[in-house]
């Protein structure tokens, strides 16, 4: 009899069959495409909506301006054989139009910025959107189309996000949306949470549309989701409204990843995210600068406030700063965090570590020790911190490292195991996603990011091998722990510890003889299966299912067994 300790190892997926390729991914990305949506920003109209997140069979109040006749498109962003967008509805119709009517920009609110209500445009509702209930969850483009006049065929854009349909088990990854810092950066009307054009405003309100500085998914967001779609995986999409609103819907999913930049998030947010790390579930942010500063939601969501200092009069918890400085620094979660910015001329490379190239997240990459990823680092990038304790992750693995030689900030993307089994990626660059995906926007299109050369950035295949890597692991249980076997007459007998997680249903183990695997039984917590004849030691490999029955290379816990 042997009990060892559990070693993770990547194997051939002989102990699990594999599962069913189809899911709603797949299925909508195979429908036509249209690049149809990529058209030209006019300065003659105007639109916001009454819905940033909005679930399948619900409604999307929009809110048109403009003195000529428009129409209103709906597109879904994703792959579509490069296509990059299936446009999905019309108002009022595909070969119709409608009147407009233009609407002003509210006065700003006197007095004190602490006190002042948010700028709202508080314009009619001009058009009603009724999402379809068999819609797939996605990345929504609303585009008002300018029909007549000297600018005709030039929009206005919108956005919203259709999370999937409730229910215990949703896909197998999940992308939190930054909404809040899109609004954050939003300075339609004049004001923002940033002093950019003057001073700033403490609340901003989703009532309006997207203008200047507005980072929309077409900077930092767009290039992850034509990978994840074109790639196939099982994956929905959801706001971080979203997910304040529903803390443990991060919990119906093996993996949440974090799109773009996502620096303003709720208590509830934070918690959400603790608590989903805690029980299990895998988490990749792939941009940087995540859940930097906290604030609260007003008027039911639609209101975004944020004193961003400790001079907030609330109670030192509950105040609207940084995280770090109420005692919830960034790094306690995700192992990085971001210090300073210098807008240095010239692009930030990655280079990948020693420890990097050999991590089995590179395999099959082409990466070496010393290697460059060109331009992914991007300005708000992030670093190991140490300090305080809480911020130090035992195993921690630094996969690319960017030296900023004392006049920058470094960087570093990471990786590292929790106390719960659930892994842990963070990128650290604010342009990672850009070298997954070959769009960019010309400017012309949506608002080109005003701090860094757009081109520079050249799609990586090896980067995007390592990203293959990296979310096959991650879309998977933790390896099983507590691996006990032991040979009863011609019976092999295998034991795991049970798993705390809810979303493992069981193990499948498997016996190594002569150099190959075959399965040798399942079970719950133990199962039991006939020892074939055989000298020399055995070793014994568990793999864990889970709800969404993981399939093929998966990681398994291995111990040996000495006849």
């Amino acid at each position: 009899r042997a009990v060892l300790a559990a070693t993770v190892v990547l194997l051939c997926g002989v102990l699990v069959p594999a599962a069913g390729a189809d899911n709603a991914i797949q299925r909508e990305n195979v429908q036509a495409g249209s690049s149809a949506w990529q058209a030209r920003a006019g300065a003659g109209i105007a639109l916001y909506g009454s819905s940033i997140g909005a679930a399948p069979g619900g409604e999307v109040d929009l809110h048109v301006s403009t003195n000529d006749r428009y129409r209103v498109d709906v597109y879904r962003l994703g792959w579509y054989g490069g296509a990059g967008g299936r446009r999905v509805a019309c108002l009022p119709g595909c070969a119709a139009d409608e009147q407009g009517q233009a609407q002003s920009v509210p006065a700003l609110a006197q007095g004190p910025a602490s006190l002042a209500p948010p700028l709202r445009a508080d314009w009619p509702i001009t058009d009603v959107l009724h999402t379809d209930p068999m819609w797939t969850s996605g990345y929504y483009l609303v585009e008002a189309v300018l029909t007549s006049g000297p600018d005709a065929g030039r929009v206005a854009t919108t956005f919203f996000i259709l999370r999937e349909p409730a229910r215990e088990v949703g896909s197998r990854i999940l992308v939190q949306v930054p909404v809040n810092t899109w609004e954050a950066y939003n300075r339609w009307g004049g004001k923002s949470l940033y002093d950019f054009y003057g001073p700033r405003a403490y609340r901003v309100s989703f009532d309006r549309p997207f203008g200047d500085m507005a980072p929309s998914p077409m900077w930092w967001e767009i290039q992850l989701v034509r990978f994840l779609e074109r790639e196939g995986y099982d994956v929905s999409y959801q706001t971080d409204l979203d997910t304040d609103h529903d803390p443990a819907s991060l919990l119906h999913h093996r993996a949440v990843v974090v799109a773009g930049h996502d620096e303003y998030w709720t208590s509830g947010i934070r918690d959400a995210f603790d608590a989903a790390l805690a029980q299990g579930t895998n988490l990749a942010f792939m941009g940087s600068n995540d859940g930097y500063w906290r604030i609260k939601y007003e008027d039911d969501g639609r209101t975004i406030f944020g004193y961003k200092s400790l001079y907030d009069p609330a109670p030192l918890p509950d105040k609207t700063a940084m995280f770090r400085e109420i005692g919830r620094p960034e790094c306690m979660l995700m192992g990085v965090l971001h210090q300073f910015l210098v807008p240095l001329p010239n692009a930030l490379d990655y280079s990948v570590t020693a420890s990097g190239a050999a991590d089995p997240w590179l395999a099959r990459t082409g990466l070496n020790p010393g290697d460059t990823i060109a331009g992914v680092v991007g300005r708000e990038h992030d670093v190991i911190n140490p300090y305080p304790a809480s911020c130090f992750h035992p195993g921690l693995t630094v996969l690319f490292h960017y030296d900023g030689h004392g006049i920058d900030q470094n960087a570093d993307a990471v990786r590292f195991t929790a106390a719960s089994g659930a892994r842990v990626f963070a990128s650290g660059a604010q342009q990672f996603a850009w070298a997954l995906d070959d769009w960019r926007s010309d400017g012309s299109l949506f608002p080109t990011p005003p701090i860094e050369p757009w081109r520079g950035v050249p799609v990586d295949p090896r980067l995007q091998q390592f990203m293959r890597n990296a979310l096959d692991d991650l879309s998977r249980p933790a390896a099983p722990a507590g691996l006990t076997v032991y040979a009863s007459g011609n019976q092999l007998h295998v034991s795991i510890t049970p798993s705390g997680d809810p979303r493992i249903t069981g193990f499948v183990a498997g016996v190594q003889l002569v150099g190959r695997w075959r399965r040798l039984c399942h079970g719950v917590s133990s199962c039991s299966g006939q020892l074939l004849a055989g000298s020399g030691p055995l070793k014994v490999a568990a793999v864990a299912l889970d709800i969404w029955h993981r399939h093929s290379a998966a990681s398994f816990a291995i111990t040996t067994l000495h006849a």
